[in-house]
């Protein structure tokens, strides 16, 4: 049974977000009543975060980072501060229910489990991020997530989203933590769990407690032609370096093939350009595949299968 958690915020420029959110989390901690510890890395920030939480909350342990390092770096300096064995990393834009640390612990009792996500209601979108359903077309991966109002019971997850999620740190330093290839944002979480699956360790949900996202808070203010080179050089790697069923890996790279062939046609010059970013980084891609395929329990197919829609 987990008995000590750290509880892990990675900040940029978030003080309104901080003020708003915040206290809802260490209200959480006080109801659980264990031991616990609050780390928030902030990522150079230049409103008054700092300030605000030196002053409004000095039992938080503050590192400040010596530059802007983007989220998966900031996060994997909180982690390794970390010093329980099981750690929430929780987004400055989420707001807690005073309950949803106990439900999520009790998961750690099965040795396999690396993950665990709660309801997770991003309302702006309708969705549950909590849930992430496994899906594969077109030469590509993704998790689905679930509308507002479907329920659904515990289940296996293909990812756990990085807004709100306790990991065992165990494994999560197995890992290496989050794959700082992927800076500044976006797949970190998605690939840390692929990875813990591609070993045989499973992420979950759990319906039992509940938290809000105002998703992308942060990244949401970066410009569209950015955060769209960002999101397709991201997907290409998370591919690369994860794929390892025959089939799936062939239809990854025809589809990739088609779409560099015509992707001039509507002047999608962003596609072209994303896809060179991600030639850039093979080297560190061969490294972090080496990883996966030396550590190969569980394949694409069968992840897919197990955290479809049919999956539990």
């Amino acid at each position: 049974m987990v008995s000590a958690i750290s509880i892990v915020i990675p900040n940029y420029n978030g003080e309104s977000l901080l003020r708003a959110n915040l206290p809802s989390i260490v209200a959480a901690m006080e109801h659980w009543g264990g031991e616990s510890e609050l780390i928030i890395v902030d990522d150079c920030s230049t409103d008054g975060s700092c300030a605000f939480i030196r002053d409004a909350f000095p039992m938080a342990k503050l590192i400040v980072n010596a530059v802007n390092a983007g989220f998966s770096k900031t996060c994997n300096v909180g982690m390794a501060a970390v010093r329980h064995p099981v750690a929430f990393c929780i987004n400055s834009d989420v707001e807690v229910s005073v309950d949803f640390i106990a439900p999520l612990l009790k998961h750690f009792d099965d040795a396999d489990v690396f993950a665990v996500t709660p309801t997770i209601l991003a309302e702006r979108e309708g969705r549950n991020q909590g849930v992430v359903v496994g899906l594969y077309g077109k030469g590509f991966l993704k998790g689905g997530f679930a509308p507002i109002g479907e329920t659904h019971p515990v289940r296996e997850n293909m990812y756990a989203v990085g807004a709100c999620v306790a990991y065992r740190m165990e494994m999560f330093r197995t890992l290496g933590g989050y794959a700082e290839i992927y800076s500044p944002y976006l797949f970190e979480d998605v690939d840390l769990s692929y990875r813990a699956w591609k070993r045989g360790w499973k992420s979950l949900y759990d319906p039992a407690t509940t938290v809000w996202h105002y998703s992308s808070a942060t990244i949401g203010k970066t410009k569209k032609n950015v955060k769209r080179t960002v999101y397709f050089r991201n997907r290409f790697l998370f591919h690369w370096i994860n794929l390892t069923d025959g089939p799936f890996l062939f239809r990854h790279c025809l589809h990739v093939l088609l779409r560099l062939a015509v992707s001039f046609l509507w002047l999608d010059f962003t596609y072209y350009k994303a896809f060179y970013r991600a030639l850039q980084l093979l080297g560190e891609v061969r490294r972090l595949r080496k990883e996966v395929v030396g550590h190969l329990k569980i394949g694409d197919a069968e992840i897919v299968s197990r955290t479809g829609r049919a999956g539990s």
